[in-house]
């Protein structure tokens, strides 16, 4: 009987652990059904850091990403425990030209706001090198080109604009909205057509049209006045502000995913404490990586459904408006843009042929001039 109980307590004990493993154990199984960490609390307290941020306009799809529920604007605000809010703003609202936005930033007077390469490529040219539409095939194409040059670009705008850049929005591609169909090059000789940006004046222009720079809050009057016989934008932003009720065709697109820069004013930024400025930096990243998935899967592709839902026809375009496009891009585009930036030996010029050229197979050669590989 003592034999009997010596060997049954080593027995039982094996069978408890057993079960402790059983049901408590370290397998791969339990582990992946962890819950994720939540993002550590702030140190911070006190605090009461209030921005305006200044969209282009409300209409538009980053816009209105970053104050949707669970949006930049929201989660900020929650994983500061309120320490930090942004109050959504417009350049119409607030009376803004686009151009002046650098500056604004620079003195101050802006804290916060939504930078377009095109409104300030006439005083900043270079931030223009991943937008020389018309040599740019495709959507995977141009987000190359945006990748390689995100870090120079960057550092020129916060240089320039005593700001702090922190992440980018995109928008999709742009299209013709005309009041008459655009088949050939020959259809755009003359036309007076909205731009938004030099560079997508000079290709205007080089296509045979007439580039008219208008705000993008005063187009549909323009339109439906008789004063534009069309306007490019890109089509959700079109479809926002329903330029489908004064435009018949949806001509393109022009392969060009423009990108805006989420900027803070240096001196306010260097007043946040670090772990508030740490969760401002993160949010807006996943801002920025959101807006891409969502303008690839759903905005680009809205950008025709809607605007047809609208009664436009949508033209795709041939492949000679195409092949003119890219003609249009070389001849014109390029060239004036390496003179806006002060020549071949300027800082952009090199940037295109060190970054972008190996990628869209076009350099800027010696004279100015630019060619395809």
């Amino acid at each position: 009987m003592t034999k009997l109980r010596k060997l049954t307590f080593p027995i039982l004990i094996g069978i408890f652990l057993l079960v402790l493993a059983a049901c408590g154990g370290d397998d791969e199984a339990s582990s992946d059904k962890a819950p994720a960490a939540k993002p550590a609390a702030t140190a911070s307290e006190g605090y009461d850091i209030k921005f305006q941020y200044a969209c282009i306009n409300r209409t538009l799809d980053p816009c209105k990403l970053l104050a949707a529920p669970g949006g930049m604007v929201e989660r900020i605000a929650e994983r500061t425990n309120g320490q930090v809010t942004i109050e959504i703003s417009s350049f119409p609202e607030l009376g803004l030209a686009g151009p002046d936005t650098l500056r604004l930033v620079e003195d101050g007077t802006l804290g916060m706001v939504e930078i377009y390469s095109g409104y300030i490529g006439g005083d900043l040219p270079i931030v223009d090198v991943a937008n020389l539409w018309g040599v740019i095939g495709d959507n995977d194409t141009n987000w190359k080109t945006i990748e390689a040059v995100q870090g120079p670009i960057h550092k020129i705008i916060e240089e320039r604009s005593n700001g702090v850049v922190l992440a980018e929005s995109y928008y999709g591609n742009n299209y013709y909205y005309t009041s008459k169909k655009i088949s050939t090059p020959a259809d755009l000789e003359g036309m007076k057509i909205r731009s938004h940006s030099t560079v997508l004046g000079d290709l205007i222009d080089g296509m045979g049209g007439d580039a008219q720079f208008v705000a993008f809050s005063e187009v549909y009057t323009a339109l439906e006045r008789g004063i534009l016989d069309g306007a490019v934008t890109c089509g959700p932003c079109g479809a926002g502000l329903r330029w489908f009720e004064v435009a018949d065709y949806l001509n393109g697109p022009i392969v060009s995913l423009a990108v805006t820069y989420i900027t803070v004013n240096k001196d306010r930024w260097d007043a946040i404490p670090a772990d508030l400025q740490a969760i401002m930096k993160e949010e807006a990243m996943a801002h920025q990586k959101e807006n891409r998935r969502v303008l690839v899967d759903i905005w680009d592709p809205a950008g025709i459904t809607d605007n047809v839902a609208g009664g436009m026809e949508h033209v795709p375009f041939s492949q000679e408006l195409k092949d003119a496009l890219k003609q249009a891009a070389i001849d014109v585009v390029i060239p004036n843009w390496v003179d806006r930036n002060g020549g071949v030996d300027s800082e952009a010029a090199k940037m295109f042929n060190e970054h972008v050229g190996p990628i869209v197979g076009v350099t800027i050669n010696a004279d100015g001039s630019a060619s395809p590989n």
